[in-house]
């Protein structure tokens, strides 16, 4: 005797499937209620990587800022030492051109690096031995001149990239006779200047310190200046230049009150808009005027530019 054989239950089979898909969507909401993604900024050393062993890096940035986003426990377990920051210069030519900085994390995702585009000047390193002159800064006590300076040691030796090595004329050490009436002894910082006495701040001078004893003094004058970026060059095609921000805005600088007085504004070096087809934040070096010492010698440059939309109208004919 046949038996009937009961139809197979489709229903059921489309139960179970969607029960597993709701159960993937709870899941996740939970997993994202509970663990959510999140962002964090880190500062980290920037590293040069690749660099052959005779050439150097002017103006490199010590630090950058970096932001991972993960979710909240991978965040949590991030230290600074897991991130970090590099700029890859493998087959980099002598000479300034825009390197991308790159970074990695050991969890979570980059999301941003700032800055994340650099103008940077490669060059070879060299090194010589230089003598050492006195220059006096501050205000000393009315009448105070200066007789004899004799300093200890009197040659160092200067290492930099090897051009600028070239350009150094005289390393001199500031002496601050601020308050000072009487003969005086002081430890003074080293710098070297090139033949127009500008302070060649990227040479690297050792020792540093200046053992240095006082007997004459002539008094300079310190003001400040407002900062401001030269721009150099053209945007490419289809962008423009909508802001530049400069930090920090102003420098204080120390010269013969007449030096000072001809000054009205320092510029930064010229800043190359040929190949910048984003926003970017550069650290450049200011040009600051002969005989004269600055606070500071570079600034960060923030340039915003935008991508003009072309122009679709038709004429009615």
């Amino acid at each position: 005797m046949l038996r009937n054989t009961p139809p197979k239950n489709n229903n059921s089979w489309f139960a179970r499937i969607m029960a597993i898909v709701v159960a993937c969507i709870l899941w996740v909401y939970v997993m994202n209620e509970q663990n959510p993604i999140t962002t964090r900024s880190f500062t980290v050393p920037l590293t040069a990587l690749n660099l052959q062993e005779n050439m150097m890096v002017k103006d490199l940035p010590d630090s950058v800022n970096v932001k991972v986003s993960g979710t909240r426990s991978q965040i949590a377990s991030l230290r600074n030492s897991d991130v970090t920051a590099y700029i890859d210069f493998t087959d980099a030519p002598k000479g300034r051109s825009t390197y991308n900085v790159m970074a990695s994390t050991r969890s979570g995702e980059i999301t941003e690096i700032s800055p994340s585009l650099l103008q940077l000047e490669t060059d070879v390193m060299a090194t010589k031995n230089a003598k050492i002159e006195a220059r006096i800064v501050g205000v000393p006590h009315s009448g105070v001149t200066v007789s004899k300076m004799e300093m200890t040691p009197n040659t160092v030796t200067i290492r930099g990239a090897g051009e600028r090595i070239d350009a150094v004329e005289k390393v001199i050490v500031m002496v601050d006779i601020s308050n000072h009436d009487k003969d005086f002894e002081t430890e003074a910082t080293a710098v070297a200047v090139d033949r127009s006495g500008r302070e060649m701040y990227d040479i690297k001078v050792t020792p540093a310190k200046v053992r240095t004893a006082v007997t004459i003094v002539r008094q300079l004058g310190t003001n400040e200046f407002p900062i401001k970026a030269n721009l150099s060059g053209k945007l490419p095609g289809g962008f423009t230049l909508t802001d530049t921000k400069i930090t920090p805005s102003s420098v204080k600088l120390t010269a013969d009150p007449k030096v000072l007085g001809q000054i009205t504004e320092i510029e930064t070096a010229p800043i190359i808009l040929d190949n910048i087809s984003d926003s970017v934040e550069l650290k450049m070096p200011l040009q600051i005027p002969d005989q004269v010492m600055a606070e500071t010698h570079s600034v960060l440059v923030e340039i915003k530019v935008k991508k003009v939309e072309p122009n679709n109208d038709r004429k009615t004919q």
